[in-house]
């Protein structure tokens, strides 16, 4: 169904904004932002950054998802997703049920590579292959745990945590944050019956990521601290596994550091992560799904400067960077959407738009449903009498 053209963030702000009886003015001073920022933002003439968003829905006491608008109920149902959502609900209801009478698990090797086909898929943006595999699985993985000896719960646990992690980015990147949060507290909990340090810290990594979103930028920087901890308590904390999720770590400060316009506590973080890719001495794409390496440091500095509103110290360092061929798609979606965003506040709208079609190429499930996407596409529809046929192509393909 499509949108109106009052259906923007920015519209949904100004709702809120007047039943909180809050003028511009106020809640740009209380958000710690510019009142020109906040008009233009909800005129749909500016680009909502995450960090600004964040602080506007705490300001508002809303969450973060109900000024985005997701889910987009009406692209889900059009992608047969919507009906993946309760059975997955349902699955992550299981884990303490004990076995299904119903189901025989498989032998282990066999359900480890599914998992590991998922965790790919999650990292490739593959939403519909996810939401058809993982709730069957999830309860094979739940009655496995229950009655497979003793000395084989360690490694069912690890590998039920990894499905607990698909099940996060399913949820969390279809805008079902609740569900997210529930799939992120059974990965700790199985990381922990796995006694894996790094599964732990990876998982405090995605729980800084939902911190962020709230505008926690403290907080996440003390999970943060505390996932770093875990690193430092793993058997080789030198190995390339630990430095790779421990360079995963930094480069998520400098996210949550950029969040709180703390340039040099930015700096600080990227110049850790990039004695960590030194210390690798390669890229690394899949050790425990967490990509990293030079192309993620290089990546994230020019995401930091996004953030930060350093638009043309981002463009310089966006020229020189080059994804290899095996990187994880995620990332490389994320990047152009990212950099259709600075674009789009840069006010060069051609380039903003050949930023967005190279995020739908890349990953399209990814930006098909990604908030910064329709922000952007909706900001450089307003600003234009008439939308090129490419953008409002774009407009239609999320359902604008």
């Amino acid at each position: 169904m499509p949108h109106s053209q009052d259906d923007h963030i920015g519209a949904r702000i100004a709702d809120y904004r007047k039943l909180r009886h809050l003028t511009q003015a106020g809640l740009a001073q209380r958000a710690g932002v510019s009142r020109t920022t906040v008009a233009k933002i909800e005129a749909g003439l500016s680009p909502a950054t995450p960090p600004i968003v964040a602080a506007v829905a705490r300001v508002l006491e809303v969450d973060v998802a109900v000024l985005n608008g997701q889910p987009y109920l009406s692209e889900l149902q059009a992608d047969h997703l919507d009906r993946m959502i309760a059975p997955l609900s349902d699955a992550l209801d299981l884990y303490d049920l004990g076995p299904d009478p119903d189901i025989t698990p498989r032998p282990m090797h066999r359900i480890a590579a599914d998992v590991d086909r998922l965790c790919a898929q999650a990292c490739a943006t593959e939403y519909r292959y996810i939401g058809t595999r993982l709730p069957a699985l999830l309860g094979e993985l739940t009655t496995a745990f229950a009655v497979l000896p003793a000395a084989d719960r360690q490694r069912t646990a690890a590998t039920l945590g990894w499905a607990y992690w698909t099940a996060y980015e399913f949820a969390y990147r279809l805008g079902y944050h609740d569900l997210a949060t529930i799939a992120l507290e059974r990965m700790g909990w199985m990381a922990e019956q796995a006694q894996d340090p790094l599964l732990l810290a990876l998982r405090h990594r995605h729980r800084s990521a939902m911190l962020l979103r709230r505008g926690k930028s403290e907080l996440a920087l003390r999970v943060l601290d505390r996932a770093h901890h875990l690193v430092g308590q793993h058997e080789a904390p030198r190995s390339v596994e630990a430095l790779a999720v421990s360079g995963t770590l930094h480069l998520a400060g400098a996210i949550a550091a950029a969040q709180a316009a703390d340039d040099s506590a930015v700096d600080g973080y990227l110049g850790l992560a990039r004695r960590t890719s030194e210390a690798i001495g390669r890229d690394v794409p899949t050790v425990y799904w967490a990509s990293f390496g030079e192309t993620n440091v290089q990546h994230f500095s020019v995401a930091s400067s996004v953030q930060l509103g350093h638009l043309g110290q981002a463009m310089k360092a966006a020229r020189t960077l080059v994804f290899p061929a095996d990187h994880p798609r995620m990332r490389v979606g994320r990047y152009h959407i990212e950099m259709a965003q600075a674009y789009a506040r840069m006010g060069k709208a051609e380039a903003a738009e050949n930023a967005l079609h190279q995020a739908r190429r890349v990953a399209p499930q990814q930006a098909r449903y990604h908030p910064l996407v329709r922000e952007t596409i909706a900001v450089l529809v307003r600003r234009r009498r008439r939308a090129p046929d490419g953008l409002a192509a774009l407009a239609r393909w999320v359902g604008m």
